[in-house]
């Protein structure tokens, strides 16, 4: 009995070796990237993970940097910034709009991309788009440089309460309802966080359309 299972085991190892590739080991390295973040990321992981020695992923990827690399590519590259849209406003509205759904869906891509020699060149594509937008308008490059960030940090901002919540020493929902601010004066503060439901769509949607119509107004004076 002993012999048939180390027939079993060796022929499952085998396998499970066979059926690997680059592209099922950035699949695989995405579970673990969304799942324990960037800094979590090694061959060994991945490799237990998959059930195969770490040696075998070395048929496929040079280094856990070509990995990371080839893992920074295919989220970006999968990604649809552009817009044909001939309305400015929607095209910057889209891109935004998918930057934070693919943050929304795979959490660890901005430390991903903050790791050093990562990030591919492709990343600079909604850049890209947001200047050329802006400078339709006749806004400097220095300027829409600015509105990118502008519009970038919102984003991730957003991202960011969305996936961890509100710090609830700071959360007025709470502080409502456990009765901290019962009385407290803070009356405007009690008439915003009566609903205790936050939309955080209609929340991004909200600060896009303000931050989109104030570079259109400021253009326009």
């Amino acid at each position: 009995m002993s012999d048939e299972r180390h027939s079993k085991k060796g022929s499952k190892g085998r396998a499970g070796r066979s059926t690997l590739s680059r592209s099922r080991l950035l699949a695989e390295a995405l579970v673990l990237l969304d799942r324990d973040g960037p800094e979590a990321l090694t061959i060994r992981r991945l490799a237990e993970h998959l059930g195969v020695s770490p040696m075998a992923l070395y048929n496929h990827v040079r280094n856990k940097q070509d990995l990371l690399q080839g893992l920074a590519k295919q989220l970006v590259e999968n990604a649809k910034f552009t817009s044909d849209n001939p309305d400015w406003q929607e095209r910057i509205k889209s891109c935004f709009r998918q930057l934070r759904s693919i943050c929304l869906v795979h959490p660890g891509i901005t430390r991903l991309m903050e790791t050093a020699d990562v990030a591919p060149l492709s990343i600079f594509g909604p850049m890209e788009l947001t200047l050329a937008a802006l400078g339709e308008i006749g806004m400097t490059p220095q300027d829409s440089l600015r509105a990118y960030f502008l519009l970038t940090n919102f984003t991730l901002g957003q991202v960011a309460y969305e996936i961890r919540g509100p710090f609830h020493n700071l959360d007025p929902v709470e502080a409502l309802r456990s009765g901290r601010l019962e009385g407290s004066g803070f009356e405007y503060v009690e008439r915003a966080a009566a609903p205790q439901v936050w939309d955080f769509d209609e929340a991004f949607e909200f600060g896009l359309s303000v931050i989109i119509t104030g570079l259109d107004k400021r253009q326009a004076t």
